[in-house]
This record gives structure tokens, sequence and C-alpha cells, in this order.
């Protein structure tokens, strides 16, 4: 999922030319996080030049996975900084994609989400960058799209480059 708000990198990456014109495989997925949708969102967040080109590119051909407790993760983050109205529509957007996998959790999901929490409790990780740990690992999904450094840290590839 996606490190707190407070947690989210503001360091702003310059894009690779690889990652922007890469061709994906048809049906890839790819983890999908908070702080990548509102750099989408805000077009203020200096992530925004960088994030609506990637998320367009890897949409044509890919699948996010977007975890309940992200999902939760944004509409406070968007409901807090921008709006009802702007996190209701950003709701609706994410729920009717065809490009966006909603992925609800149930136990097995939240046991396992625990266990790295409280196994890596010297890492900055939030509970729901856990859980995006764990639907990453449950999954065999080795990509997410964020901006948020701890994933590099759990050992998954971080796009956009």
């Amino acid at each position: 999922m996606t490190a707190s708000p407070a947690r989210t990198s503001t360091k702003s990456f310059t894009p690779s030319p690889h990652t922007m014109s890469r061709s994906w495989p048809m049906n890839e997925k790819m983890i999908i996080d908070a702080s990548a949708l509102y750099a989408v969102v805000d077009r203020r967040d200096p992530n925004h030049m960088l994030a609506t080109p990637f998320l367009r590119s890897f949409a044509r051909q890919g699948v996010f996975l977007l975890s309940n407790h992200v999902f939760d993760e944004i509409m406070t983050l968007v409901k807090m900084r921008l709006g009802v109205s702007a996190a209701l529509q950003l709701g609706m957007r994410l729920r009717n994609s065809r490009h966006i996998e909603m992925v609800i959790f149930g136990q097995r999901e939240e046991m396992a989400t625990w266990h790295l929490f409280s196994r890596y409790m010297d890492k900055g990780w939030s509970y729901t960058d856990c859980a995006s740990l764990a639907l990453a690992r449950q999954l065999g999904v080795q990509q997410a799209f964020t901006f948020d450094h701890h994933f590099s840290q759990m050992g998954l590839l971080v796009y956009p480059q």
C-alpha cells in the first residue's frame, strides 16, 4: 500500500526514457500506492508531471492492484487536502476503472500484513505499506507505482524510475 501521507517522499523523480516508453506485457500487474494516485490527482504535486504519463502508459496494457487499505488512505488524503467532491470523484473513477483491480483483504491477508508490520518495526513502514508488500508477495507481483521510498526498501521495483 502506501506510506502514510506524512511519510510519503516529496522528492521529485526524473523520468527514465526506458520507463516512459517501455512496452509492458499484456495484463501485467503492478501495486499502486496512494503517493502515486495523489500525484495524479493533484496538479500541484511535485510528481504530477511524472505520474500522469506513467499511469496512462502502463494502463494501456497492464492492471493496477489497489487494496482496500490504499483505497482508504487515498480517499482520506484527497478529502482532507482537496475536498469531499474530489475524493468522491476519485473514488468513483477508481471503482469503475477497468485498469484497476480492487483487492479486499480477508483474514489471511490481514494476518500476513500484521506479521510484516510487527517483524519490520525498525523500518518506517506504515501498516498500509506492509499491506501492499503482503499483497505483492501473495500475488507474486514485484513492482509498484509509487513515490514512496519504502517500497524499494521492501525489494520491489519502483516505477516510474
